[in-house]
């Protein structure tokens, strides 16, 4: 695996480890957690499912991480729409319609992880295409 796979699956690995940041309080403790961001809710419910929803979506971005050319489509998944739309929502709901500032934590996480994977994953893909070996979305 080229040097920008094996950082591809750091990156995304490390941006799981920082979801878990977000899932352990949803769902163990999420008044908590939504009293640091200072983010109103009054059903826990809500807060708890999300995390749950979390800790799902983030375990489909692990096969990437063991076998980035078998699971290519994945990592593309992992950017578009997972990440790009985390990120996208939550920036247009702070901006835009004014919601808690905290929410942008999460828009960040998501920003940054999906910026960087991206960019390497570009590279993985140029890099195997100037090598001759390209993997197709299968």
């Amino acid at each position: 695996m080229s040097r920008y796979g094996i950082w591809h699956g750091r990156v995304v690995w490390f941006g799981i480890i920082l979801n878990m940041f977000f899932v352990f309080p949803l769902v163990l403790a999420p008044g908590w957690l939504l009293g640091l961001l200072n983010i109103p809710l009054d059903q826990l419910i809500w807060a708890r499912a999300s995390g749950m929803l979390l800790f799902i979506i983030s375990v489909f971005y692990i096969p990437a991480t063991w076998d980035l050319k078998r699971y290519r489509a994945s990592a593309w998944f992992s950017i578009f729409p997972s990440r790009t739309f985390g990120a996208t929502f939550f920036t247009v709901a702070v901006f835009v319609f004014g919601y808690p500032v905290g929410f942008l934590s999460i828009a960040i996480v998501d920003g940054f992880i999906g910026i960087t994977t991206f960019i390497l994953l570009l590279l993985v893909t140029l890099e195997e295409k100037r090598r001759g070996t390209p993997v197709t979305l299968k």
